[in-house]
């Protein structure tokens, strides 16, 4: 399980957010939820569209940032937002993810829609484990 906290106290013209997860995989998906509750209220998405991607990078906070960057790829050029995602890591000489992103296009008519994303920041970006828990902190550009 996961659960993340909108952080609003942290900066007024961003969304930052932090994830807690019990593994690796569930942390990555509380960001990707984090980041779309910055766009839509999440309960009114559905699952009808699914989008298939791989990452490989050298170090935890690149992968996180490609993921989440890709997700808004994703926003940008699909025009799909996503609800749930099956997440698998692994690490040989880099950390490999593959995803499966479930969403739905948007609809700009019925849609419950409060900003848009433009881009994941490095700064102030972490990805570390604290004792038995995964935890990552996160800005995204509004």
């Amino acid at each position: 399980m996961f659960r993340y906290k909108h952080l609003e106290e942290e900066s007024k013209g961003d969304f930052a957010f932090e994830v807690y997860a019990d593994t690796l995989e569930e942390l990555f998906k509380g960001a990707g939820s984090a980041c779309m509750s910055a766009m839509i209220k999440m309960d009114t998405l559905t699952t009808n569209i699914n989008f298939d991607f791989s990452l490989k990078s050298p170090d935890l906070p690149l992968l996180l940032y490609d993921f989440l960057s890709e997700l808004v790829y994703l926003k940008d050029v699909e025009a799909v937002l996503f609800k749930d995602f099956e997440i698998k890591i692994s690490k040989d000489i880099d950390f490999n993810l593959q995803c499966v992103a479930k969403g739905q296009l948007i609809n700009w008519d019925t849609d419950e829609l409060y900003t848009d994303v433009k881009a994941v920041t490095m700064h102030t970006m972490v990805v570390e484990q604290r004792e038995n828990q995964w935890y990552c902190h996160v800005l995204l550009d509004l």
